[in-house]
């Protein structure tokens, strides 16, 4: 045996498949049948074209392995083998190593929380940093900003991760702040410099807690770094990261200045009033509380659209979107300045309803864009306060500049009323950002409890009188206004800002809540927590979650407003929503009150086996079907072989399951799920076992088997197994041959089809030198016929050799030729015995031979005779050779 294998080594990537070639050759001198494995690999990592093989002396043939190595495995290099083992003689067994080396794919991740902070010198953000990669990632963390006007802070400012590990990170970001004017919108982004690792950041502590036991060369490494830092002076400050290096995050600090814009602009409001009062008075009634200049900024975005003075083949184009929620921003006017004039703007134009703009007919040169809009700070592309830190933007005859597209803040809104109830002292009020889910879906009148899924933006006490005031609000923006106060009842009001309002006569009503409903959630097999459940009231709302320990199930609604009627809502994903109605009269505790969730979705599973053997069936697809609801799965190849699991069932409903594979006869059961999920007994055909539904297939073709004997020439001889027999199977155009076994010993003679369609066949038995048999056989599905056949015995040539007076000549030589092939290739020798006889068993008919008989293989032939034979002929030829000396 010898194997051949390319490649012995190769750089395999996570997601690719690697095909490696095998070519096993049969150096020996018998049918050798060999088997296939690969060693030092996950066995879902590989697939065999075949993993057994039977080749004839001097064959060869290729198998192919492919070996595909899964996403999230550690870079660097793995050693696998294929080994072919021989099932025959000499029983050799070779092992071929081959070297896979996976490549390092970095992949970090950074997650800014919250993304825009308002602040005034300093901002503090949040960030999760994580690799997603299958390296080791180490570096510095650094911020930048195309002004260069912050500065950054991180704790810890070095990290070193493994892959799937994380770390949350402290982030500060520090600025002069401007002394008046708008507020200023600072971009900036984070990045992980790898080349910039100082290693006096990974202090002891951090060290210790990455220090695994199967690694402490790894811990002892990392203090001989620290021991070598101590005792050195500070190393400087690292560079701020290279501009190839690749942003992790994005976030934006929002800092306000010292004076507001509004007493600036107060003598500017008194002059355009007079000027504009009729035009402010019929265009702009809806802006509330903006001031002069974005009532004549409005006036310009309505006269942008139409307006350009500039003459030429270029065009610019972008998008204007939200600081805060990225939607997109219309009414924005767009002016184009030459660098070399800032003071005249060259085009202007104003934002679609899409928030998108298009400056066309500029000719070529340097530009600076600026966009206003009434309610937002003035901004410069990309993101600066001023044309100085400005980016400039070229542009070519005939060029089609695009994607300049902008963030923009709004200006601070303020938002005050007053708070009424019996005792108002020690109430706060919160500003929420709505959830995503609750921003679609919920009512002005609905809340979330502060710090559950909502974010909080203020928080102010309600003053002795009722009254409230939160300045410095983001603008524009969609909030929840909360009050809350111990042993009282949440109302909650929905207020939608714009830019730089000033909201006032907000009311909110704080009602006493002195009543309680407490009791059980149970699901179907018992009681249940982590239940949402909610009591709304009019404009209350108070919610819980069931308990997951102790009392399990169950749940208490404090503070509730009595006397009222509430409607209480208990649910949780995978189970149907329950509603009941509860009156609470004044001071009411009601507890007792049970409730039960039936689940949402039912789910069916079940194993697959085949008949006759019983073992598990993979590969078989599963069909289940109520006709509005198909969903299809495939039983398990690996793990729970022939196991099947199918979800998202919708109960109570009766569904069809079909079972089919292209060999196996289909089936069909009807199966009914009931308002908890359960099978009912009503179900017909389904076998309901402890795995699910059990199901045993009936193969749909059959198979024809047995062993070929052949008699031997003598009388009475018995029949013994014959290899190498050709047993052929047909029906009209359907066919199937396959030859009888050689090797190994104990399957002499045996044979198997399989795979037949069910049908009427001709059986036939071939054998060279044989007469054939056949016999027709008919074949059901599922059907295992065993067959037997036993040959005639096979054509053989014997006689004596002697003179013509009858004296016999032993030991000479007696050579066979096929008469085609005379007298070059010799097919047979033997040598005659005491009695001169000799015997030429098994040979090839019908044929024509020569046969010749001489003293000794060198001397000359001294009788040939040239006779035909028919299959199984016993045929006898003596041959007469000259007197000794005649």
């Amino acid at each position: 045996m010898r194997v051949d294998i390319a490649p012995r080594g190769s750089v395999i990537e996570p997601g690719r498949t690697l095909p490696i070639t095998v070519l096993v050759t049969n150096t020996g001198e018998l049918i050798g049948g060999y088997t296939l494995r690969v060693l030092g690999a996950d066995p879902s990592w590989v697939r065999l074209e075949t993993d057994q093989l039977s080749l004839f002396p001097g064959a060869s043939q290729t198998v192919i392995v492919n070996v595909t190595i899964p996403d999230g495995i550690a870079a660097g290099d793995r050693r696998i083998a294929i080994q072919v083992r021989e099932l025959t003689q000499p029983y050799a067994n070779a092992v071929e190593e081959i070297e896979l080396h996976v490549p390092a794919a970095p992949a970090v991740h950074l997650q800014l929380d919250p993304v825009t902070v308002y602040g005034g010198r300093r901002a503090s953000f949040g960030a999760v940093i994580q690799n997603k990669g299958n390296t080791t990632v180490s570096g510095r963390l650094a911020g930048a900003d195309a002004e260069d006007k912050l500065r950054f802070g991180f704790a810890p400012e070095a990290i070193a991760l493994a892959p799937g590990e994380h770390r949350i990170v402290e982030l500060t970001t520090r600025a002069r702040r401007p002394l008046m004017g708008s507020p200023m919108v600072r971009v900036f982004t984070v990045h992980l410099d790898e080349r910039h690792l100082d290693e006096r950041h990974l202090d002891e502590r951090h060290l210790d807690e990455r220090a695994e036991p199967a690694s402490p060369g790894r811990a002892r490494l990392a203090r001989r770094l620290l021991d070598s830092q101590r005792g050195k002076p500070a190393a400087p400050a690292p560079a701020a990261p290279r501009p190839d290096v690749a942003p992790l995050a994005t976030g934006t600090f929002l800092q306000r200045p010292w004076l507001s814009r509004g007493p600036i602009s107060l003598l500017g409001l008194l002059a355009a009033v007079t000027v504009f009062a009729i035009v402010i008075t019929v265009a702009l009634a809806r802006l509330v509380g903006q001031s002069a200049a974005d009532r004549d900024l409005a006036l310009q975005v309505a006269q942008a659209r139409t307006v350009s003075s500039a003459i030429g083949t270029a065009t610019m184009s972008g998008t204007v979107r939200l600081l805060t929620s990225g939607t997109p921003v219309p009414g924005v006017a767009v002016e184009a300045f030459s660098t070399a004039d800032l003071a005249n703007a060259i085009a202007t134009t104003a934002t679609s309803p899409a928030g998108a703009f298009t400056l066309p007919n500029l000719p070529e040169g340097s530009y600076k864009l600026r966009f206003r809009g009434a309610g937002f700070v003035q901004l410069w592309y990309p993101g600066a306060a001023t044309d100085a830190d400005a980016s400039t933007v070229a542009v070519q005859p005939g060029q089609a500049r695009q994607g300049l597209d902008v963030r923009l803040g709004g200006v601070p809104a303020t938002i005050s009323g007053t708070v009424t109830g019996e005792d108002v002292s020690a109430a706060s009020v919160y500003l929420e950002l709505p959830s995503a889910a609750g921003a679609a879906a919920r009512a002005p009148s609905a809340s979330t409890p502060p710090g559950t899924t909502q974010a909080i933006v203020r928080t102010v006490p309600v003053g002795s009188d009722g009254q409230f005031s939160i300045a410095d609000v983001p603008s524009p923006s969609v909030y929840d206004l909360v009050v809350v106060k111990p042993g009282y009842a949440n109302d909650v009001q929905r207020v939608d800002l714009g830019g730089g309002e000033d909201r006032k006569g907000v009311q909110l009503r704080l009602r006493k809540g002195d009543g309680l409903i407490s009791g059980q959630v149970n699901g179907p097999t018992g009681a249940l927590g982590g239940a949402t459940v909610t009591a709304t009231s009019g404009s209350t709302v108070a919610r819980t979650v069931s308990l997951t320990q102790d009392r399990v199930g169950g749940f208490t609604l404090l503070s509730l407003p009595t006397p009222a009627s509430f409607t209480l809502v208990v649910s949780k994903p995978g189970y149907a929503s329950q509603t009941v109605t509860i009156a609470l009269s004044a001071g009411q505790k009601l507890s007792g009150v049970a409730v039960s969730l039936g689940q949402s979705a039912g789910s069916l599973s079940g194993k697959v086996s085949q008949l006759p053997s019983g073992s598990p069936a993979q590969g078989v697809t599963v069909t289940v079907t109520n006709g509005a609801l198909t969903v299809q799965t495939v039983t398990q190849s690996t793990g729970n072989v022939g196991g099947w699991t199918v979800g998202g069932l919708s109960i109570p409903s009766t569904y069809t399951v079909t079972f089919s594979r292209a060999d196996l006869a289909g089936q069909t059961v009807s199966v009914s799920l009931d308002q908890s999920g359960a099978i009912t007994p009503g179900s017909q055909g389904a076998r309901i076992t402890s795995e699910g539904i059990g199901v045993s297939m009936q193969s749909s073709t059959a198979v024809v088997q047995g062993t070929v004997s052949q008699r031997g020439a003598g009388q009475g001889s018995r029949p013994a197994p014959t290899g190498e027999v050709q047993i052929n199977l047909v029906s009209g155009t359907s066919s199937f041959a396959v030859t009888s076994a050689s090797k190994p010993d104990n399957r002499l003679g045996q044979f198997e089809i399989g795979g037949v369609p069910p049908g009427t066949y001709t059986l036939s038995v071939n054998r060279r030198g044989t007469s054939p048999t056949s016999t027709i056989v008919t074949l059901g599905a599922g059907e295992v016929r065993v067959y037997n056949p036993v040959l005639a015995a096979p054509a053989q040539i014997s006689g004596v050799v002697a003179t013509a007076n009858g004296q016999p000549r032993p030991g000479w030589q007696v050579q066979l030729y096929l008469a085609s092939q005379y007298p070059t290739v010799i097919t047979r020798t033997v040598t005659t015995d005491s009695a001169g006889r000799y015997v030429l068993p098994d040979v090839d008919a019908p044929q024509s031979y020569v046969i010749e008989t001489r003293p000794t293989a060198s001397a000359a032939a001294q009788g040939s005779v040239t006779r035909e034979i028919d299959a199984s002929e016993q045929l006898r030829v003596d041959i007469t050779v000259p007197n000794p000396g005649g």
